[in-house]
């Protein structure tokens, strides 16, 4: 009687009778388990070692990791690139889709230089008037590219045709010309009778800013993003690079570049470069004057250098 009563009771709860010695399972006698494995995993964060500037991207010699330094958090692959010496997105290629040329000239041949990639490409001859060679040049801040001829302020385009400004009497052995953030003009001089520094109206009105004695300009004169006058000045120890005061003229060492003949000066993509009238490329600290080569072309002379940015 005990044994029919357990028959009856399997088979009311829906389940097929098996064969003998067949084990039932936990599932055929309508049994379920709950959906509640225990706690989620708590996420670890990355490896010990493979995000050390914590910018959220890991190194690339950690598995699947894209950083290619992982000790600056302005590198990784989403990172924006600009006109440097770095690789900022990660990409292989540096500043990819980016013009990072700055003008510099010859007595009548312009060029754009990339001292990231180390090239200088021919950009056209400069046009004057007669001929005349071109003293200086630098960026007006809508970016038309100014030079100074020894009468003329003249305007060029980017393959070096020219319109004229305004004539001027330029003073002797100037050398030099930048252009600051208000479209103000500046001449400097290289005179060993006391060289000084002029400010130029695009009228063509010429007024001395002040004497830059006992320096004198050796061959430009460039304004920094935060309209600081410098110049480079010769030396026995080669040039030297001078903090002139946009007020006064009045002039201050910062140091010797180590270099000589520096007759452009660029400020540009957050640098200071120099080219010279024997093909070298240089890198100048803004604060010390202390220069370094980043490469040469000994076939070309520079004249003069303009801002890039």
């Amino acid at each position: 009687m005990r044994n029919a009563l357990l028959v009856v009771f399997v088979l009311g709860c829906g389940t097929e009778p098996t064969e003998p010695g067949q084990p039932v399972s936990i599932v055929d006698a309508g049994v379920t388990l709950g959906d509640d494995a225990g706690p989620a995993p708590v996420d670890a964060g990355p490896p010990p070692g493979c995000d050390q500037d914590g910018d959220g991207y890991l190194a690339t010699d950690c598995a699947g990791g894209t950083d290619c330094d992982d000790r600056d958090r302005s590198r990784h692959p989403d990172s924006p690139e600009r006109c440097s010496f770095v690789d900022e997105n990660c990409s292989g290629v540096n500043n990819e889709g980016l013009d990072c040329t700055f003008y510099a000239h010859g007595r009548y041949d312009l060029y754009r230089i990339d001292p990231f990639k180390e090239r200088v490409l021919p950009a056209g001859t400069l046009r004057t008037p007669e001929r005349r060679g071109v003293l200086d040049i630098d960026s007006a801040p809508d970016g038309t590219l100014i030079g100074v001829t020894r009468e003329e302020l003249l305007s060029f385009d980017d393959q070096g045709r020219y319109e004229l400004i305004a004539s001027i009497d330029t003073p002797r052995n100037t050398n030099g010309l930048a252009i600051d953030s208000t479209g103000r003009i500046f001449l400097t001089q290289s005179d060993d009778e006391g060289s000084q520094a002029y400010t130029v109206t695009q009228r063509g009105d010429i007024d001395v800013l002040g004497d830059l004695s006992p320096y004198q300009s050796s061959g430009d004169c460039v304004v920094l993003k935060d309209d600081s006058l410098l110049m480079t000045a010769p030396s026995e120890y080669g040039d030297l690079l001078v903090y002139v005061d946009s007020r006064d003229a009045t002039p201050r060492v910062l140091g010797a570049t180590g270099f000589e003949k520096i007759y452009g000066l660029s400020a540009s993509f957050g640098y200071l470069f120099g080219v010279t009238d024997e093909g070298r490329i240089l890198l100048i600290d803004a604060n010390t004057g202390e220069a370094s080569e980043l490469f040469r072309r000994a076939d070309l002379r520079f004249w003069g250098a303009a801002n890039g940015d």
